[in-house]
């Protein structure tokens, strides 16, 4: 079966003031048929992305009871060579897309979104996580598909099949996209919107050149910590807070800006920072 649906879910991330929601997806409808393990999955017939997470058998958040995001159909061998289904990426690097590192180079959202890039077709736009908790938080810290740019631009060539109507193309208008300053400019108006828009972009740029030491340390060294990657990201939404005022980061964002907004989640992060990221 290569014609299949998939679905996006979330659910809760329960780490220490998380600013974030956990996303996922699979193939099948958890509002309809529950699966109480992955070992129930793979019997029907079915497939998970763990999106550097742990197995989840429903969604479900305050704000949405089921925790649905984005269904559309897609083409399950492409999916699969993106980000291989049914295992976890904390032992399986296949199931890390080209999210290598969590943390540094993405999150879940950056993931989720690399798996549904396989539902773009015939010149319609990818389903995304977008309407997740946190979505913007961590999107205007790592885009849209993660900072590997040329691993997710090679990933995306390989697993292209020649005809394939669900393989997008190198040129696809949306291959490289980071839709974070479109976000900005649909959602914020008034007079000073494009100057806010303007400072922030700039001060994103800024802070990418900064913390791409903190992200990528040479071999040998010490990885940064959790808390200090979760410092890093919650100082450059204070700065963002500051340039938009509380009420447009909260248009922005989705949540009014906290002391604490932690991207990172230190029970994930941790486990992973000893191993050697693929070339």
């Amino acid at each position: 079966m290569s014609a299949v649906t998939l679905f996006a879910w979330t659910a809760p991330a329960y780490f220490q003031e998380s600013a974030v929601d956990h996303t996922w997806v699979t193939t099948y409808d958890s509002r309809v048929k529950i699966y109480p393990a992955l070992a129930d999955v793979l019997i029907a017939g079915e497939h998970y992305w763990y999106s550097w997470g742990s197995f989840h058998a429903r969604g479900g958040t305050p704000a949405s009871a089921d925790g649905f995001l984005a269904s559309a159909g897609a083409n399950l061998p492409y999916a699969s060579c993106l980000c291989r289904p049914d295992v976890d990426p904390n032992i399986e690097p296949a199931g890390r897309g080209t999210i290598f590192s969590y943390g540094r180079d993405g999150v879940c959202h950056q993931l989720s979104n690399q798996i549904l890039w396989a539902t773009g077709s015939g010149g319609a736009a990818a389903a995304t996580v977008r309407m997740s908790r946190g979505y913007w938080l961590s999107n205007a810290i790592f885009g849209t598909y993660g900072k590997q740019h040329a691993a997710w631009a090679s990933k995306r060539i390989q697993c292209s099949t020649p005809g394939g109507s669900n393989a997008m193309k190198p040129g696809h208008p949306q291959a490289d996209v980071d839709d974070f300053q479109e976000h900005l400019q649909a959602t914020l108006t008034g007079p000073d919107a494009d100057a806010k828009i303007k400072s922030l972009m700039k001060h994103r740029r800024a802070f990418m050149a900064r913390v791409e030491r903190l992200q990528y340390v040479p071999p040998g060294s010490d990885a940064p910590s959790a808390s200090k990657l979760n410092e890093a990201y919650s100082s450059f939404l204070h700065d963002a807070a500051d340039i938009l005022g509380p009420e447009d980061f909260e248009r922005v964002f989705g949540e009014r800006p906290k002391d604490e907004m932690n991207i990172v989640d230190p029970s994930i992060y941790e486990p992973t920072i000893h191993r050697p990221i693929p070339k």
